[in-house]
């Protein structure tokens, strides 16, 4: 046998080794391993209402699956350096609705796009709209392929904080913010404290033209509701009926989450079925391909530059 042929199988025999002893790791830890082949997330049932707060103890008791990512290369833009590589994703029933349970390791709090160098912290879910036959393509869908995507960001989390008024603008950005005319305001101008004159008047285009991204009144939480088929085809739904919950944790680690130090926790939940023809619908039993994504502002992470998994799929239980 030839010296290469000798280091060759070395190194082909250390490979097999490292997965078994990595993989016997994580099933110590209750935590299954993630890898390209189809890897199933089963939709625990629970019982009473599906708890918005992600660090609400019934959480603890429904298994996670930690999702590897990578970065998005397939089109422009694309980002091959992201800075989030897995996500720990848990689901739930309750026989009337479904949750989506998130959290992922992210050292820094992004949550407004005010100022041109900001970027928000995301995350979504994508369920294909046909849940029957092969799965659509994993990046936004395709033609005759239509994707339901779940996208939560922390931009529209801040907005329904506190003292916020429905959405937080550039003079809450930048408190020194001083202007002398907005076309928009009532007779007599508006106060620093009235912001309503300058939100919703004629010459506010986004407001006008029903454009979610400026009008806060559209939205139902944190969470928007889209489809997509293919790329550049991502289209906000007309009936927003998914609700949405996300915490940025600076200290420690959430019980049962993934990791320690700072940390998204993020809830997402919707009624298993709706009226809605272009909304995915959650029957009992079935199987249902499901695919993630995260973006992290720090990292100039936005649009198509971000980390995405393939397709894993999400068993719902029987008898619901």
């Amino acid at each position: 046998m030839s010296e290469k042929l000798k280091i060759g199988n070395k190194r082909a025999m250390f490979a097999v080794v490292f997965a078994m002893v990595t993989g016997s790791l994580l099933s110590l830890g209750n935590i299954p391993l993630a890898v390209s082949q189809p890897v199933t997330i089963p939709v625990t049932k629970i019982a009473g209402d599906i708890p918005m707060d992600a660090a609400a103890p019934i959480w603890e008791t429904v298994p996670g699956v930690i999702v590897p990512l990578s970065g998005q290369t397939i089109t422009t833009p694309m980002h091959p350096n992201i800075s989030v590589k897995t996500v720990m994703v848990k689901m739930a029933t309750n026989g009337r609705d479904i949750g989506v349970w998130a959290n992922w390791g992210d050292q820094t709090l992004n949550e407004t796009v005010i100022g041109p160098q900001d970027f928000r912290d995301q995350m979504a879910v994508q369920f294909p709209v046909q849940t029957s036959g092969a799965p659509p393509f994993q990046c936004m869908g395709q033609s005759g392929g239509t994707v339901n995507i779940w996208r939560w960001n922390a931009e529209w989390q801040k907005d329904l904080g506190t003292g916020v008024a429905g959405m937080w603008d550039v003079d809450q950005q930048y408190p020194s913010l001083a202007w002398d005319y907005y076309y928009e305001e009532p007779a007599g101008g508006v106060t620093y404290m009235d912001r309503n004159g300058r939100s919703s008047g004629p010459f506010n285009e986004g407001i006008w033209s029903g454009n979610i991204l400026s009008d806060p009144n559209l939205r139902k939480s944190s969470v928007e509701d889209l489809n997509a088929n293919g790329f550049s085809t991502l289209t906000t739904q007309t009936n927003q009926n998914v609700l949405g919950n996300g915490l940025w944790e600076p200290y420690g680690a959430l019980k049962g989450g993934c990791c320690n130090g700072p940390t998204w926790r993020v809830v997402m939940k919707r009624t298993l079925k709706t009226g809605d023809k272009n909304d995915v619908q959650f029957l009992s039993g079935m199987t249902v391909p499901v695919a993630f994504a995260v973006w992290d502002g720090s990292n100039v992470e936005r649009n198509g530059m971000k980390g995405i998994s393939t397709w894993f799929s999400a068993k719902m239980p029987d008898n619901l």
